[in-house]
């Protein structure tokens, strides 16, 4: 672990100031400078723009996780591995584009009533598509060779600094509206041309064609994998992305604008458990490869604890402040209050869960998950079709949370199954307990005059009143070292 805990703070600092400035431009600058309708373009623009690159990478990302380590070798450029995997990803585009292209009428038909905006700046997507495509596979090659800070840097901090810059230009008349799209789509992609260039830094930009014997002695083997996860990444992506399509589809892209906000308000939640997913995915595949079991239950459990108890947390306080969060928003915005408490229920539990997606997709039992997700893919656009024409944004939040609980329960009743390993400890049922007495204590408190002073001493309080009986009963062991060393560094330095 101690790898892992060393990567994965340091991206999880990364992550958090990422969070910061992604906060100051999804809840202050987004909504107060653009059209409810003009924030949900430029987030599903993004949410398109993902799917079309799954579809593209044709299992290409899981392929590294789970084949880099039987190329591993610098001396022999790793055996052409990243030559393969690119040319897999850049066919994969070629083929995707085609179809995408053919498809454009049934998209225009989809959208142009309610969310005509998608419909006018449809080409965006496809260099949004192919950037997302191969900043994701170099990420990916850079985790295996255990490079996780620098792409993370590029991701979640210098990325969200050029949005911050590109909505101010506009915020300020320097730009109409079509160009502000045009400089929103050129900043997202430019972080695939800096990971490019810190591997060749690296001198790991090994693209030269190469075909050693590894390829022919696993290269169907690889290839009905790729195939596997193909489907399985792309109905994962439908399964999280399908309830804000289809509010843009069946109400209009201002909904569509709220919802996909309040979606970014809970991804925070999901910081840390990122952080652990990006460097310990090659290490539960280094655990397969040598069958060690123990060590992958202890990562396991490690995951889940300290996943819930952050996540926790974090949910708790940004409960307890949602409406001082929404003073800052335009007040259309407070109609997402719910769609938050129900979206951050379903990604804690998704946290909570621990690595059970990590270790199937690394296993030798992968099909099976595409089969879980296909059928929860279907549950999600049926229960998404009845619940938003009646309850909006609320239904498809509450569709969206009960998928992602069935979705992990299902994943993490075949791992124990199959692999008699599960997440879980008794010990964790005190986090949502101390969670409900915290979240009570809060609302007995009535709001302060001081906005800003409302959140500062709301948040001290509440965050003591969950964070102390956390560390005394010591549900999570990581994040109880990372406790005690700020306290030691804390108090080290105010005797020193």
């Amino acid at each position: 672990m101690g790898l892992i805990q060393k990567h994965s703070f340091k991206i999880t600092i990364l992550a958090y100031i990422g969070a910061a400035i992604g906060y100051l431009n999804k809840i202050f600058l987004f909504p107060n400078f653009l059209e409810a309708d003009q924030v949900g373009l430029a987030n599903l623009l993004i949410t398109i723009a993902v799917l079309y690159a799954q579809f593209a990478a044709l299992g290409s990302y899981n392929i590294i996780y789970r084949f880099f380590p039987f190329f591993n070798d610098r001396k022999n450029n790793h055996h052409g591995f990243l030559f393969g995997v690119s040319a897999l990803a850049l066919i994969g585009f070629v083929f995707t584009t085609i179809l995408f292209l053919f498809l454009q009428k049934p998209f225009r038909i989809f959208y142009e009533e309610n969310s005509p905006l998608l419909v006018e700046y449809f080409y965006y997507l496809i260099p949004l598509a192919f950037t997302s495509l191969f900043f994701n596979l170099f990420e990916n090659y850079l985790r295996s060779l255990y490079k996780n800070v620098i792409p993370s840097a590029i991701s979640e901090v210098g990325l969200r600094l050029l949005v911050t810059l590109s909505v101010t230009v506009y915020a300020l008349n320097l730009v109409d509206f079509p160009t502000f799209v045009f400089l929103y789509v050129l900043v997202n992609c430019l972080p695939a041309l800096a990971v490019i260039f810190y591997t060749w830094k690296l001198g790991e930009l090994n693209i030269k064609p190469y075909f050693s014997p590894l390829w022919k002695r696993i290269g169907r083997v690889i290839l009905v994998y790729g195939v596997f996860s193909l489907f399985n990444n792309l109905s994962y992506l439908v399964l999280s992305s399908i309830d804000s399509l289809m509010v843009a589809q069946i109400i209009d892209l201002s909904s569509a604008g709220i919802y996909t906000t309040m979606i970014f308000i809970t991804s925070v939640l999901l910081i840390p458990y990122r952080s652990i997913v990006k460097v310990s995915t090659p290490v539960v595949a280094g655990y397969w490869k040598t069958k060690d079991m123990k060590n992958m239950e202890s990562l396991y459990h490690s995951a889940s604890d300290a996943n819930l108890v952050i996540g926790g947390g974090i949910f708790l306080l940004l409960w307890v402040n949602i409406d001082s969060i929404f003073h800052f928003m335009p007040g259309e915005y407070m109609l997402g209050k719910y769609v938050f408490l129900m979206l951050g229920v379903g990604r804690l539990f998704d946290m909570a869960s621990g690595l059970n997606g990590v270790i199937m997709l690394t296993s030798k039992k992968y099909r099976y998950d595409l089969f879980f997700t296909i059928g929860l893919v279907v549950f999600a656009i049926s229960s998404n079709y009845f619940l938003i024409p009646v309850f909006g944004i609320n239904g498809a939040a509450f569709a969206s949370m009960v998928t992602l609980v069935f979705y992990n329960l299902l994943r993490i009743l075949f791992v124990h199954y199959q692999y008699n390993i599960q997440p879980f400890l008794y010990k964790q049922l005190w986090v949502p307990a101390i969670m409900v007495i915290a979240a009570l204590l809060s609302n007995l408190a009535g709001q302060m005059i001081n906005i800003y002073f409302d959140i500062l001493f709301r948040s001290l309080v509440i965050g003591m009143a969950f964070i102390v009986p956390v560390y005394y009963l010591n549900i999570s062991r990581e994040v109880n070292i990372l406790i005690q060393k700020n306290i030691r560094r804390f108090t080290g330095s105010w005797f020193r």
